[in-house]
């Protein structure tokens, strides 16, 4: 059973690095909404470790990027963002990795890990996901409520 108000995080681990993606989507709303006039109704979010950029595009008319490594401490400090997200929000969000001319959307590795959690845990709730992609790997790990881990592919 999946609480709606269930917890998820994203991070991305790319050789010896680790950014918080979850709070990269936040930054680029947050980003996003200042520089657009109009109201804010989806973003997408693209990122890119071997460019070291996450792109994004606002309503599909702005588009702009951050910096992923460059921009980790300034994430990983901000007091306004918090790293997690309730993906049932109002606002469409999409986050889409790209790797090695290939990409996978995080809606599909989500879907995912809540099919294998729910195949091997049917009757425990979900309270907390933390998902890890390994895009040199091409898998995504994953914590579910901190204690049941497991994997999945990224590319089905």
């Amino acid at each position: 059973m999946i609480t709606v108000d269930a917890t998820l995080r994203v991070y991305l681990q790319y050789y010896e690095k680790e950014i918080n993606l979850t709070r990269l989507v936040e930054k680029a709303y947050q980003e996003g909404s200042t520089r657009f006039e109009k109201q804010l109704k989806a973003i997408e979010v693209y990122v890119k470790p071997e460019d070291g950029k996450a792109y994004y595009v606002v309503n599909r008319e702005l588009e702009s990027y951050v910096n992923l490594w460059d921009s980790a401490s300034d994430i990983c400090d901000s007091n306004g963002l918090s790293g997690e997200l309730n993906w049932h929000s109002e606002v469409q969000r999409r986050l889409i990795f790209e790797y090695r001319g290939r990409q996978c959307d995080c809606d599909s590795i989500i879907d995912r890990v809540l099919d294998k959690y729910m195949y091997i845990h049917a009757a425990k709730p979900l309270h907390e996901i933390e998902i890890y992609v390994r895009q040199e790997h091409e898998t995504a790990y994953y914590v579910i409520n901190g204690r049941y881990t497991g994997s999945v592919s990224m590319f089905a």
